[in-house]
C-alpha cells in the first residue's frame, strides 16, 4: 500500500515533531536518601517521561560518576518506570551523567543530522566549589552563595544563557559573564535545576553515524535546605496517547 502525498507529510510532521520534542527535553539528577534518580522530561512543566515511553529511546542506562569524599567511583544505572536508578553514597558531594541518545536525522527538513548530548549534574550544597568535568558541557557551584559558572572542555563560556528553575516552576534566565558565572538569588526551600545549552558547530561521528553539529544541554540540580516555603511544581501535563 502507498501513503498519498497527505498521509506522507503528516509522518514527515510527527517525526520532525518528535525530534524536536526530544531537543526541547532535559534530563536530571534528584538523589534522596542514597537512591539517585536521573529523570527525563522538563522540569519547570513537572514533566517526567516514563517506561514504556520516551523514556526508552536512549541507548544505555547511564553511568553515573560519584564524587565524594573517599574519591570518584562510577555508579551503574537500571531503567525504572519514570527515571533511571542508581545506588549513591551518604556521603556522595556530586554526581554527574551524559545520557546517551540516538543521532537524530533531520534529511526530510533539509537538515543536517544533529547530535544531541543530554547530561545532568547534582550536587549536595550549592555553596560548595565543584571541580568541573574536563570534558563536558558543565554547570558548578564557585562556592560564592548564588554563583554558578558554565564551561565546555573546562573553558568558562561567556555570554551564553543559564536557566534557574526554581522549586515552584518559576524561572530566570540570565548571560553568563566573561568568566562564565552568573548569579542567582535563591530565596525558596526546596530543588532548583539550572540549565545551560551549548551548540558546537564541528562535525563528528557517533554511534557509528555521521553528524554536522552537536548540541549540549546540561543540569545542575540541587536542594536548598533553608529558605521561604515555595508553592508546588504545576500540575503534570496530560499526556496523549
Amino acid at each position: 500500500m502507498h501513503l498519498t502525498p497527505r498521509r506522507t507529510r503528516l509522518g514527515v510532521t510527527l517525526l520532525a515533531l518528535c525530534a524536536s520534542a526530544a531537543h526541547a527535553h532535559q534530563v536530571w539528577i534528584e538523589n534522596t536518601d542514597g537512591q539517585a534518580r536521573l529523570r527525563f522530561g522538563e522540569y519547570h512543566m513537572n514533566l517526567r517521561e516514563t517506561s514504556p515511553g520516551a523514556l526508552d529511546k536512549f541507548l544505555a542506562a547511564p553511568t553515573l560518576e560519584q564524587r565524594s569524599s573517599a574519591g570518584s567511583t562510577q555508579l551503574p544505572s537500571t531503567l525504572g518506570k519514570d527515571a533511571f536508578v542508581a545506588s549513591a553514597q551518604a556521603d556522595a558531594q556530586s554526581l554527574f551523567a551524559t545520557a546517551a541518545y540516538p543521532v537524530i536525522d533531520r534529511s526530510k527538513r533539509n537538515l543536517p543530522a544533529l547530535l544531541w548530548v543530554p547530561a545532568a549534574r547534582w550536587v549536595a550544597h550549592a555553596s560548595q566549589a565543584v571541580e568541573p568535568r574536563p570534558q563536558a558541557l558543565d554547570l558548578v557551584p564557585t562556592g560564592k552563595p548564588g554563583e554558578f559558572k558554565a564551561l565546555f572542555n573546562g573553558t568558562p563560556l561567556a555570554k551564553v544563557a543559564v536557566e534557574m528553575v526554581a522549586p515552584s516552576g518559576w524561572s530566570r534566565s540570565q548571560n553568563s559573564a566573561e568568566d562564565g558565572t552568573v548569579t542567582f538569588a535563591l530565596p525558596w526551600k526546596g530543588q532548583y535545576v539550572a540549565e545551560v545549552k551549548h551548540t558546537d558547530k564541528s562535525a563528528g561521528e557517533a554511534q557509528g553515524k555521521p553528524y554536522a553539529e552537536a548540541s549540549y544541554v546540561t543540569t545542575l540540580s540541587f536542594v536548598q535546605r533553608d529558605g521561604l516555603d515555595s508553592p508546588a511544581l504545576p500540575e503534570p501535563p496530560t499526556k496523549s496517547h
